[in-house]
């Protein structure tokens, strides 16, 4: 019997071409760190919808009536607010609903109401009969995200106007608009001809009329304008973030006259701006009249700047006539003046006619301001910063998760609910207002010599941010933790439910880093630079991996224990092999792992990338198991150089002799 043995295993081990030689692996230190994602900076765009409809409205008293909104105009559209416009203001007529704002005149009287559900109540509340005529609103959103360019300074976006909605809706207008936080301006924009919106102010076309322009915001309105492609030029840079809470002043009324053929150049050094305030631009007025007789045509002053959008533009021709022929209709007059918006700090007034210029303008200058605080905006507004100017106000601009609710000022006035109100305050009015969708707030802090100095309070709900995580086969994972870092800061953490979100509570206007765990071991860095309402998707790869431990003949090896080992970062996954020699191991992280394989004291290894559903086979040069105990064909082989024997190997072996040996054999 063990002379046939030995003959076997001498015939194997001359036959077997296996020669398994140690090997130590170099493995790069950053193998299986984790990614870093980073997710597209976002502009919102929208397809803003207007149906109006004006309504007689005749209510006894204690009577009530419902105003509901109709269905979308297109699809993706949703409501955004109702709005219902009050002719003639009266106390008795009383506006409700969920979540109703309003906008309030000087003595208090409701001007107009505004709610994002779809509907509200008007009642009579007084003791007569009450007829009013009242003008109802409609207002549908269709929002897209757009990415924006981070491999250029300066780049253009395509807008087209309008949207096929527009034939079943009073007015559409389109925005872009783009969060204060991120760092990009819009420098101008240009009609489908190339003609700019500069060029339309110059030459006092009406079409600059429905063209809107500032930093961050693009209106157009769609049905007053040419249909087409509409070019957005952006720039970018970190220069351009915008903070989303600042003080904004009106500081004086400034008067000059540009005399026929001259240029007033405006470039911001002829007055002087705060310490710690920057300039914004200005609100600029430029009037005239010329004289003229029959024959002439008037001729229009130009203003010139990258960012300009006029406020109102007026011209017409007044004929000059006696009663009788004594005095022929031969003299005519233009009254012209453009009121405008300039957000640079340079612009021009040309003066190319025969009359002088007035142009009266106001600096505006803003400070960033306040700090948040478990979400909340702090804003303490100083006698210096109200101390010079003619108005100051608190404005706060943020994302659209972001919900301004009330205002609290520091004597502990409580603003909810108002949108574009004048509220008594002192000798003047107070304004203030909170958009409809909060947004967007401002409140006066000072107005002509009446201020209020302290500490101001914003309260905000803020939306979670969502993260869904799915495998490759978009099945939703439970378990991934997320934290969030602010400025290298950790602010929260949350982990996936069985749908695959993750909430992540964000409560300040900054972008964040996530940080993604499966089964702790990071996996990822999410760089989410949009805080937008837009589900962030992270696709994880897990996978069911098989391994298959066979001896040098191919052959199954039962009982050996297998461990799968993700480099530098763990986990370790163990299972033992079944009589076909295989393991499996499911929701296996995807990256490089050391696959190890053991049987009794030999250990064989395998460097393998896993990244994806795959059967991974360890071989060895076991030849054979005898008693429990491996038979490697080196064994076998010294046995044929004549020291001991094969034969003698597997007697020792059988007779439990069998010397102990602890070494790791790697193959590549």
């Amino acid at each position: 019997m063990r002379k046939n043995l030995a003959i076997l295993l001498l015939v194997l081990a001359v036959t077997v071409s296996v020669i398994v030689m140690a090997t130590q692996y170099q493995v790069s230190p950053n193998v299986n760190a984790p990614t870093t994602i980073n997710q597209p900076y976002y502009a919102i765009l929208e397809y803003i919808d207007y149906i109006n409809t004006t309504r007689t409205i005749t209510l006894a008293p204690g009577q009530s009536m419902t105003i509901q909104a109709p269905l979308p105009p297109g699809p993706g559209y949703t409501l955004s607010y109702i709005k219902v416009n009050v002719n003639s203001p009266s106390p008795a007529l009383v506006i409700s609903g969920n979540g109703v704002m309003y906008s309030k005149n000087e003595i208090g009287a409701i001007v107009s109401a505004y709610t994002s559900s779809n509907q509200l109540a008007i009642a009579n509340a007084g003791n007569q009969p009450l007829n009013e005529t009242v003008t109802v609103t409609y207002v549908f959103v269709k929002e897209e995200y757009v990415a924006l360019n981070t491999s250029a300074t300066s780049f253009t976006l395509g807008i087209t106007i309008p949207d096929e909605s527009i034939q079943y809706v009073t007015q559409q207008i389109v925005e872009l608009s783009i969060p204060n936080y991120m760092p990009f301006e819009i420098a101008s924009i240009a009609l489908p001809n190339g003609t700019t919106l500069a060029q339309l102010v110059s030459e006092w076309s009406p079409l600059a009329n429905y063209i809107k322009i500032e930093p961050k915001y693009v209106e157009l309105t769609a049905n007053e304008l040419p249909p087409g492609q509409y070019e957005v030029t952006i720039n970018y840079g970190n220069e351009y973030i915008m903070p989303s809470a600042m003080l904004i002043k009106g500081t004086e009324f400034l008067n000059y006259t540009v005399n026929p053929g001259q240029t007033l150049e405006i470039t911001g050094s002829e007055f002087g701006v705060p310490p710690g305030w920057n300039l914004l631009g200005y609100i600029v007025a430029v009037y005239t009249v010329q004289p003229l007789v029959v024959g002439e045509q008037p001729g229009h002053f130009e203003i010139v700047a990258n960012r300009v959008s006029p406020v109102s533009l007026y011209s017409t021709l007044v004929q000059v006539s006696g009663i009788s022929y004594l005095l022929p209709p031969f003299i005519r007059f233009a009254p012209m003046f453009g009121i405008y918006i300039v957000y640079d700090r340079y612009f021009e007034v040309v003066d190319n006619l025969n009359v002088p210029l007035v142009v009266t303008f106001m600096p505006i200058i803003y400070k960033p301001a306040g700090q948040w605080v478990n979400g909340n905006l702090q804003v303490t507004v100083t006698d210096a910063d109200v101390s010079s100017g003619l108005w100051t106000a608190l404005v706060v601009q943020l994302p659209e998760i972001a919900h301004i609710y009330k205002i609290v000022t520091p004597s502990g006035t409580v603003y909810t609910g108002l949108v574009n109100s004048e509220i008594p305050w002192g000798s003047t009015e107070r304004l203030v207002s909170i958009s409809p969708d909060g947004s967007q707030a401002y409140i006066a802090v000072s107005t002509l010599g009446v201020s209020e100095t302290g500490t101001y309070m914003v309260y905000v709900n803020w939306t979670p941010i969502t993260m869904h995580f799915a495998n490759t086969l978009n099945a939703p994972i439970s378990g991934v933790k997320v934290e969030t870092l602010v400025n290298g800061s950790l602010v929260t953490t949350a982990v996936s439910g069985s749908d695959g979100n993750a909430y992540i509570s964000i409560n300040e206007p900054t972008p964040f880093t996530a940080v993604v765990y499966y089964d702790n071991v990071p996996l990822y860095y999410v760089n989410v630079n949009s805080l937008i309402n837009q589900p962030i998707g992270v696709t994880i790869g897990l996978y069911n991996v098989t391994v298959l431990f066979v001896g040098a003949r191919s052959q199954a090896i039962s009982n050996a224990k297998i461990t799968l080992y993700r480099i530098g970062t763990g986990p370790t996954l163990n299972g033992t092999t079944s009589g076909m020699g295989t393991v499996g191991f499911t929701n296996v992280l995807g990256g490089t792992y050391l696959i190890t394989a053991q049987y009794g004291n030999l250990k064989y290894s395998e460097l393998v990338t896993i990244n994806g559903n795959d059967v991974i086979t360890i071989k060895s040069d076991i030849l054979a198991i005898i008693d429990g105990f491996p038979i490697t064909t080196i064994e076998a082989l010294i046995g044929t150089l004549g020291l001991g024997g094969a034969a003698a190997i597997a007697f020792a072996f059988a007779n439990g002799k069998k010397q102990h040996r602890d070494y790791e054999v790697v193959t590549m």
